[in-house]
């Protein structure tokens, strides 16, 4: 080994000249670089292999996280099979405790006795097996039944029934679990799962806890989907190990359904009695075909006397018929008188004059909604009179991936904070109190009635003495039983191979709830809005039909003509009678209609939208050119309006699929995706365009005979197509700051549009770059508003945008409310140079591109149309439904409501 020379005759190594040292030293130069590079290349080969196990163990993680839950860390599911066997089994001998079986079969009715005898015969003899689907109206006894043929085959066969419903809720009401749960069915939150087999430590834990099921039961089987139904069929098969078993349909147990399929239909699948398509197939079962096990294997049954609502006859034939979507005049009358009176003008005053009503009635009152948004506005209402201090419960996140997808990650969470759906059910952020009225999000003990639905109240909570976090939370059950709940952890995937391992309490408050959650239960009290927003057949009866008479219904709104019936639902049912009770009365399909009621306003529809699926956040791959747009051969073309009221949608679709970039993106959308479709059509010159298809994707509330909002369509548009949203969505930064004590709180909200009121400027005349600077980056005083920090009154705010994407989309509030209706303000604005001025906004350039005029005082009176730039030139085309032609950009703005900008470039 050579040491650094400390002199220059050093250099010479004792020899006479520096040429001499030179030859002395270089053989050993030559070996030393020589073994230099030996060293890098074993360097290499030592990395290469780090890689490679590494590799090997990510493969090797995967390949275990996908024989468990995908959502749950590996050994989780293992964890959560267990649990649910442990309810199982609670829940099965809390059953025959001190039950007298015997007196509860002197209490069936003749329905329910000879549907209980066709089970029991089939279960004891067990010659064949029973597979039996039993209909019945909401409160016809089926809950009742479940128990008694549950306890009879415990006691009489020392056996078990495995009782299950798709909702917590109305799982809980049958004394048993989801089906998800029991049978460790996959779930994703936000989307449907593909199906998956149980790992072997899972299907040993399930084979030995339900080893002596004989019958499985499944209640409310209207929320369950033909895809559900082939997963249960799968699961059970998998279990049992009767794949290869001649009727080896669900393991060989023998099945019992009920359920009214004129209630709620499944969330974003098909009716159980459905074909399951091909595509669906080859998405989530991946096989060539599957039977339609409902046609093909089940019998039918009917109970037809009704137990729930048997004081109030006269209520109890009105449910009948709105089951079937048929309302009379005098049942619209009845109901009408169920209404509250409301005596405020404004969203607020109705509110407060709503949170009244709601603390004059009992403490077990339920009020149900159509929508989360109305639960959210009640729930704040009612969070925010509760005189004691909020309580801010922050989940606790840990993020497993690599580093550089971390930040993604993080966006991905903040875009999500108001879906907990995506997010393992567990919000970022809940605010609650003590006294607050609050839902269990989790299946904690079954025994004692903590599952997913319960509702229960805050009466204490238990901080951490060492960080004054939150420790437990005790609440007050139903029963009376109090119960210190804790955290919870969850694992759930926010992109490929990144997961978030959530921990937070699975709570929300639940002043209000949807109506879906509700189905299954049995209430003396309710307050439900059933009026415009309602969007699904069946949920204006599952809604009246939980209440046991009429005297305990208290309407907010009711639209008659929202009362829908499944056309599909009627059809099957006449179908299952002809067949197995052919005596029976067909059920008739009502094509009547009645007059729209137009609704009460009392909770301001949601616009802020944060819908982004993790699996599409994604970079979009285009480029717009930092001088000009790109050019396009687009042809604009109209869309029919042959019902009179679907100007709305036609003009959002042109303004959207004229932008390149949106169309761009919506050709990478499935081809059989409705919006695709039609803009293929569109393309390619095809006659009679009309966007009732998309309508009709959308939802009920789009397809009823009623003129919508073109930005309520919009927003509605955004969150299906996240394709979409990504183009439009930008961000907003709020920040209040108190005077006084200079205390100041920011928000960042994620929206679809800027919404800029015009009501208030003082301005008579501006372009939109002094209009977007008169709204944003000021501060504006909040008089009389108080500091929750200090005594002060003195506070300021003000909005910027922070960050925008290709198009930008602004809204001008052009209406306000009066007298129950959206009234168009009275102002001689005039928005000058629109098509002409290159706006600024967060650092970007943008070009107006199209715009929706509206030309009407009042909201749902009058008539929208689309304007549109011909290429990139100063032309505009007007498109008025299916007529297209020239016209001049409308002096001052007149009429324009929503404006879209394409970016154009950088400052």
């Amino acid at each position: 080994m050579f040491k650094p020379w400390r002199k220059l005759e050093d250099l010479k190594n004792e020899c006479d000249t520096y040429t001499e040292s030179f030859h002395k030293v270089k053989l050993h130069l030559v070996e030393a670089l020589q073994y230099h590079e030996r060293l890098e290349e074993l360097q290499k080969a030592f990395e290469t292999a780090k890689q490679l196990v590494q590799q090997c163990l990510d493969d090797n993680l995967q390949k275990e996280q996908s024989q468990d839950d995908p959502e749950n860390a590996i050994g989780i599911q293992n964890i959560e099979a267990g649990e649910a066997m442990q309810d199982f089994k609670d829940l099965g001998d809390r059953a025959i405790q001190e039950i007298d079986v015997s007196d509860m079969i002197v209490k069936l009715n003749t329905d329910q006795k000879r549907v209980f005898d066709k089970v029991t015969n089939a279960v004891e003899s067990d010659k064949s097996i029973l597979r039996l689907y039993v209909s019945g109206e909401g409160g016809t006894g089926k809950s009742f039944l479940i128990k008694t043929i549950k306890c009879w085959i415990k006691q009489n066969l020392n056996k078990d029934t495995a009782v299950t419903a798709p909702t917590g809720i109305a799982a809980f009401n049958i004394d048993g679990l989801t089906v998800h749960r029991l049978l460790q069915l996959p779930v994703e939150h936000g989307q449907t799962p593909k199906y998956k087999q149980l790992s072997d430590c899972v299907l040993k834990v399930l084979r030995t806890d339900l080893k002596d099921i004989i019958l499985f039961v499944i209640d409310e089987v209207s929320m369950i989907s033909n895809l559900t139904l082939i997963y249960i069929h799968l699961r059970l098969s998998e279990i049992f190990d009767t794949s290869n078993c001649d009727d080896g349909w669900f393991g060989r147990k023998h099945i019992l359904l009920f359920g009214d399929l004129l209630q709620l239909p499944p969330v974003r699948e098909d009716l159980i009695f459905t074909h399951l398509s091909d595509q669906k197939i080859a998405n989530y079962l991946g096989s060539l075909n599957a039977v339609n096990l409902w046609i093909t294997l089940f019998e039918y049954d009917e109970l037809i006397i009704n137990m729930r609502q048997q004081g109030d006859n006269s209520y109890r034939e009105l449910l009948s018929r709105i089951r079937i979507g048929l309302v009379t005049k005098s049942d619209c009358k009845i109901l009408e008188s169920r209404k509250i009176s409301f005596k405020a003008d404004s969203f607020e005053s109705r509110l407060n004059e709503l949170c009244d009503f709601i603390n004059s009635l009992s403490s077990d009152t339920v009020c149900l909604f159509p929508t989360c948004n109305m639960c959210d506005v009640l729930n704040n209402a009612m969070l925010s009179r509760i005189t004691s201090k909020e309580i801010l419960l922050i989940a606790e996140d840990t993020i497993d991936c690599t580093s550089y997808v971390k930040k993604k990650v993080l966006k991905v969470l903040s875009n999500n904070d108001d879906d907990s759906s995506r997010t393992a059910g567990l919000s970022k952020q809940i605010t609650i109190k003590i006294g607050a009225k609050v839902m269990i999000r989790r299946n904690i003990d079954a025994s004692l009635g903590l599952v997913n639905g319960t509702i229960a109240k805050v009466i204490s909570i238990v901080r951490e003495t060492s960080t004054d976090d939150v420790e437990k939370i005790k609440l007050l059950l139903p029963s009376g039983l109090e119960y210190e709940i804790e955290r919870v952890t969850a694992k759930f995937q926010v992109l490929d191979r990144a997961y978030v391992i959530r921990k937070q309490f699975p709570l929300s408050l639940s002043y209000g709830i949807t109506i879906h959650k509700s189905q299954g239960l049995s209430l003396q009290s309710v307050v439900m809005d059933i009026g415009n927003s309602v969007f699904s057949c069946g949920q204006i009866y599952v809604a009246l039909s939980r209440v046991t008479s009429l005297e305990g219904v208290h309407l907010i709104n009711f639209d008659p003509s929202a009362v829908i019936a499944n056309e599909k639902a009627i059809i099957e049912y006449n179908r299952l009678k002809q067949i197995y009770n052919p005596k029976a009365e067909m059920i008739a399909v009502s094509k009547e209609r009645c007059r729209k009621v137009k609704d009460v306003p009392w909770a301001l529809p949601k616009i802020v939208t944060s819908v982004q699926k993790s699996n599409s956040d994604r970079k979009i791959q285009h480029t717009v050119s930092n001088k000009r747009i790109q050019s396009t051969a687009w042809i604009i073309r109209g869309f029919q309006n042959t019902d009179k009221i679907s100007c709305y949608a036609n003009t959002v679709l042109q303004c959207l699929l004229h932008l390149n970039i949106i169309r761009q993106q919506l050709i990478n959308c499935d081809k059989t995706d409705v919006l695709r479709i039609l803009m293929h059509r569109y393309e390619n010159g095809m006659r009679n365009l009309n966007t009732y298809a998309i309508r009709q994707c959308l939802g009920e509330y789009f397809l009823s005979m009623v003129r919508r909002n073109a930005y309520d369509f919009l927003t509605a548009l955004c969150e299906k197509y996240d394709c979409i949203t990504n183009l439009i969505q930008h961000q907003v930064t709020s920040t209040k700051r108190c005077k006084t004590c200079g205390n100041t709180k920011t928000i960042v909200e994620n929206n679809i549009a800027i919404s800029i009121s015009l009501d208030n400027l003082k301005k008579k005349s501006c372009n939109l770059n002094e209009l977007l600077n008169s709204t944003f980056s000021h501060w504006f005083h909040l008089h009389n508003e108080s500091c929750e920090y200090c005594t002060g009154t003195d506070q300021i705010f003000k909005n910027e945008v922070t960050l925008t994407r290709e198009i930008i989309v602004i809204r001008l509030i052009l209406f306000l409310a009066q007298d129950g209706k959206l009234i168009k303000a009275e102002n001689k604005f005039n928005l000058c140079a629109v098509p002409t001025t290159k706006v600024l906004i967060a650092g970007q350039l943008y070009k107006t591109m199209s715009a929706i005029l509206y030309d009407s005082s009042c909201t749902d009176e009058g008539h929208y149309v689309s304007i549109c730039r011909e290429g990139l030139s100063n032309i505009w085309i007007e498109i008025d439904d299916a007529e297209v032609k020239k016209r001049q950009w409308p002096r001052g703005a007149k009429d324009v409501y929503i404006i879209f900008l394409q970016k154009i470039g950088n400052k």
